[in-house]
Formats: C-alpha cells, sequence, structure tokens
C-alpha cells in the first residue's frame, strides 16, 4: 500500500530535480545575489546591501534606454508579423497549397538566429551591403544609409530580422486557427448578405480569437527575453541605440564584472515580465466575460 502511494512521486522526481536544479536554483541565487554588492568588479568577496542595487536602477539611464528599447521592440514584433501572418493566413485558408505555402513561410523561422544576423549584416552594409544597392538601382539614393551603424535606425532594422524569422510562425499558428471555424457562421453570414470585410470582423476574428490571444502573450513575453540576435548584430550599440535589457545584463555580468547588479536586473526583468503576462492574460481573459 505504502509502495502504491510513494510510486507516483518516484515518477515524477527526474523532473522535480531538473527543475529544481537548472531552475529554481539559479533563479534563488540570482535573487540573492542582487542583496549584495563586492569590493571590486569580478570579486567573490560579497557583503550585504540590501536594497542599493534597485535603488540603482532609478538613476541608471542606460537601465531605463534599455527598458523603453524593449517595449518597442514588443510592440514591433507583436504589430508587424502579427498583422503579415494574420493577412496571409486569411489568403492562404482556402487554397489546396496552402500547407505548402504555410511551410516555406515557416522556413526563415528555422534559422538559427546568429546565422540570421550574420546574412542580414550582409544586406545591411553600407558599402555593399543588397539593401542599398537596390535603393541605388531605383533612383532612391536618398535612402542609403549604414542601417545597423545609424542611432536612427539599428532598432528598427535589428527588430526587422526577427520579425523576418517569426512571421512564418504566425501565419501557421494563426492558419491552424482559421481551420477549426465551423462554415457554418459563413454560411449564416451569407444568407445575412454581409460582405467579405463584414465576415472578417464578424466571423472570423471573434472565432479565432482564443489563437490571437496565444500570439499575442507569446510574443510579448518571448520579445521581454530576447538576446542573441540584438548582441550578434549590434552588441546594444551604437551608443546603446539598440540595446535591451538582456544585453544590458550580459554587458554588466560579462564584460564589466558587476555580478550584483546585473542579478538586481535579471530580477527586475523576470518581475517585469510576471507583471506583463499576467496583466495580459487577465485583460484577455477578462474580455470573454
Amino acid at each position: 500500500m505504502q509502495i502504491k502511494k510513494t510510486y507516483p512521486y518516484l515518477l515524477i522526481l527526474p523532473a522535480l530535480l531538473y527543475i529544481g536544479v537548472w531552475i529554481l536554483y539559479p533563479i534563488g541565487k540570482t535573487f540573492y545575489l542582487s542583496f549584495f554588492s563586492a569590493p571590486t568588479t569580478h570579486s567573490r568577496d560579497y557583503f550585504f546591501v540590501g536594497l542599493r542595487n534597485y535603488l540603482q536602477m532609478a538613476t541608471d539611464k542606460i537601465f531605463w534606454t534599455s527598458l523603453w528599447h524593449n517595449i518597442l521592440w514588443v510592440g514591433l514584433s507583436i504589430a508587424i508579423p502579427f498583422m503579415i501572418g494574420l493577412l496571409l493566413a486569411v489568403t492562404l485558408v482556402n487554397r489546396k497549397t496552402r500547407l505548402l505555402y504555410a511551410t516555406i513561410y515557416f522556413v526563415p523561422m528555422t534559422v538559427a538566429f546568429i546565422i540570421a544576423a550574420v546574412v542580414w549584416g550582409w544586406i545591411y552594409n553600407p558599402v555593399f551591403g543588397a539593401l542599398n544597392r537596390f535603393f541605388e538601382y531605383v533612383g532612391l539614393e536618398s535612402l542609403k544609409r549604414g542601417w545597423l551603424g545609424d542611432p536612427n535606425t539599428a532598432l528598427l532594422a535589428v527588430n526587422m530580422i526577427g520579425n523576418w524569422g517569426y512571421f512564418g510562425f504566425c501565419t501557421l499558428i494563426i492558419l491552424s486557427g482559421l481551420q477549426g471555424v465551423d462554415p457554418v457562421l459563413y454560411d449564416a453570414a451569407n444568407i445575412d448578405g454581409a460582405g467579405s470585410v463584414q465576415k472578417f470582423l464578424h466571423v472570423t476574428l471573434p472565432a479565432i480569437r482564443h489563437t490571437l490571444y496565444f500570439l499575442i502573450v507569446y510574443t510579448a513575453i518571448g520579445s521581454m527575453k530576447f538576446f542573441d540576435l540584438i548582441y550578434i548584430a549590434t552588441k546594444g550599440g551604437p551608443h546603446h541605440a539598440s540595446e535591451i535589457v538582456a544585453v544590458y545584463m550580459f554587458d554588466l555580468f560579462i564584460r564589466q564584472g558587476e555580478i550584483n547588479y546585473a542579478a538586481s536586473l535579471s530580477v527586475m526583468l523576470t518581475l517585469i515580465i510576471m507583471v506583463l503576462s499576467i496583466l495580459m492574460i487577465r485583460f484577455l481573459y477578462e474580455r470573454e466575460i
């Protein structure tokens, strides 16, 4: 009898150990380090400073700039690939070749961000890049610029690399939601004399709202944690023009050795993501009531 009671716990023990060692312990250690400081960079002679690291953020201009860039990144990552994915999915849903096109659109998602950053770095190159060559060819030389080296365009240019790899995922997810819409709803709309736009607004969008909600929340959370693409493409430059909080944390931890302050930034970013997720989920859930 005792064995039957303990057997389920033995089955989940490996998963609990994995979560404890690789997730819970690092989170706890980071939270612990955020309340300490050290006499010099890269030092391990920690001493307790309470909330000093968190109070330091209030006057850290780079942190607030990075956080603002995070917000812009989330907005762009939701708006652009989301709208492109929705448009493509609606266009493909009634085509027999929709799975073929959806697969083609999804291919950029399989490309590692490191590879994408290198290739798009060539495209954005101000000397021999394909984008500036294109503008020169069509007579729009005034639009030529160093896309990743210009503070005014660096963040948008890097975000377009991420959007290029993400719109296919949005297309595939929305397409799967569209295929689950009951055709009877469209038949009823036709009987009522609804046009294409009315059917899209009053039938299609309400029918796939759960799919759209999932994409919005998933994209927002993922965008707040972005790191590798920006670091490879610009390392947060020029002059912090494309820096987000994760890149700033990495720079503090690895380059500057400010381990404790970087830990406090990590805790703050985690709290921001948690609050953002809760607010978005609650807002979207209340719309269902």
